[in-house]
């Protein structure tokens, strides 16, 4: 299983990407209530909704490559079994990896963008 992440590089720009998005997420959630943070990005939830929706396509983009390759190996004079079965294998565990990292991304933001709603809303109620 460690073969299929550590050999594809995919898999080490979606954790990039990933832990940059999440990164994103909890600093916006330390910040909640800092208006100056608040005030100098209109809209701080986009980037990180950006990053987590970019997941799921890169697992998307592992797929068709690890697909790509059991054709490949399908095409060949004799067609070995462990080429075309390690592409399917890469082509899953991508999009495995896509959504097992994009799904607990959109809960999170989803959880941030409740609690930016809520110190808002008390801003103006107290404002």
């Amino acid at each position: 299983m460690m073969e299929l992440f550590t050999g594809n590089p995919l898999c080490w720009a979606m954790v990039a990407v990933g832990w940059f998005a999440f990164q994103q997420i909890w600093m916006l959630y330390l910040t909640r209530f800092d208006k100056d943070v608040q005030k100098k990005d209109s809209n701080p939830l986009m980037t990180p909704s950006v990053l987590v929706g970019a997941l799921p396509l890169m697992g998307l983009l592992g797929t068709i490559m690890g697909l790509q390759g059991s054709f490949t190996g399908m095409m060949t004079d004799g067609a070995d079994s462990q080429i075309v079965s390690a592409g399917i294998a890469d082509a899953l565990f991508t999009t495995q990896l896509g959504l097992v990292m994009a799904i607990p991304g959109w809960l999170c933001l989803s959880f941030v963008k409740g609690h930016l709603q809520d110190s808002q809303e008390g801003e103006v109620n107290h404002g």
